[in-house]
């Protein structure tokens, strides 16, 4: 455990401590080849800003004599490993792993990629306290990393549920999944760089509390009476206390990235119009911050949006 590399309630998730002591981004993020810091980043940050990254590069501190990264990885928090992959040939992310922080709330997750070694006691079902090492730092991956830039590859996300395969068995892509429902298209990512910094500067105690500050960007309501499969895992995220009387569909409040905020059940005496799914409100300003991400197009759903409105209430 390394107890100086607290960030609030949670710990940092390697040995360098730069970003904790306010150090510039060189010190402790590793960039794509480009060498742009903010390539680093979460966001709109890649291909002059049309390309989306999902989480925060961090570079290593110590090489051994071959010059591959030995950076420790540590547990961003307590909580239970869900999903190991240790075939770095099936997957963009190479070796990852996903820790559950249900204390949070069931659902949020942490991912951890590009991993070199992940321990064998380190498996679905372990409990893990944070700050205990997970994992090695590498540069695991289905294509090239060269070892100049390994690094870790960091998210906080929300876990969408169980009915994922269901959901990848409709897109029509031309691999399978080999990753079940901790394939990371079904996690979707928070602004990790916003929630650090949130978190470090005192302006949120922990994710959690980052999370439901979190303002709403678009919201969309969705005439369909199923249960969202992501409230049969995070049913705190359900504004009603109950279904309401002839319940009808919902009204879904997403943040700027994409991230579903709060639950809202309709009734049938709600409904207004014919169409399957209406815009109810929309902040443009913040839109236009993740204009990459394109929640919106012409005033209706974009596809990413809509893709994410079928996973959300895949039957």
């Amino acid at each position: 455990m390394f107890a100086d590399l607290k960030i609030g309630n949670h710990h940092w998730p390697t040995p360098n401590a730069s970003f904790l002591e306010r150090k510039s981004l060189t010190h402790f993020v590793q960039p794509t080849q480009s060498g742009a810091l903010k390539s680093a980043l979460w966001g709109c940050v890649r291909n002059g800003g049309t390309r989306f990254h999902e989480g925060i590069d961090l570079k290593t501190l110590g090489r051994d004599h071959r010059g591959e990264a030995t950076d420790a990885i540590f547990a961003f928090d307590s909580g239970v490993v869900q999903y190991v992959n240790r075939d770095p040939s099936k997957s963009s992310y190479g070796r990852y792993l996903v820790i559950e922080h249900s204390h949070w709330m069931p659902g949020l997750v942490t991912l951890y990629a590009h991993l070199a070694r992940v321990p064998s006691r380190i498996a679905p079902g372990t409990r893990v306290s944070a700050g205990e090492r997970v994992a090695t730092m590498g540069r695991s991956a289905s294509y090239g990393i060269p070892k100049s830039r390994a690094h870790l590859h960091f998210e906080i996300g929300l876990w969408l549920g169980p009915a994922f395969q269901k959901w990848y068995d409709v897109q029509n892509f031309d691999t399978g999944n080999d990753h079940g429902v901790y394939n990371g298209m079904n996690i979707v990512g928070f602004d990790v760089w916003a929630v650090l910094n949130e978190i470090r500067d005192g302006r949120s105690d922990s994710v959690i509390d980052y999370f439901q500050s979190l303002p709403t960007a678009i919201s969309v309501r969705i005439w369909n009476a199923s249960i969202p499969d992501l409230l049969r895992t995070s049913p705190e995220l359900m504004v009603n206390a109950v279904l309401p009387t002839g319940h009808a569909g919902w009204e879904v409040d997403f943040s700027a990235s994409g991230v579903p905020l709060r639950f809202q059940a309709l009734s049938a005496s709600d409904r207004k119009g014919s169409g399957m799914t209406q815009i109810t409100f929309q902040n443009d300003s913040l839109l236009a911050e993740k204009r990459c991400i394109s929640l919106v197009r012409s005033g209706k759903p974009s596809p990413r949006l809509s893709s994410l409105l079928v996973r959300l209430f895949i039957d």
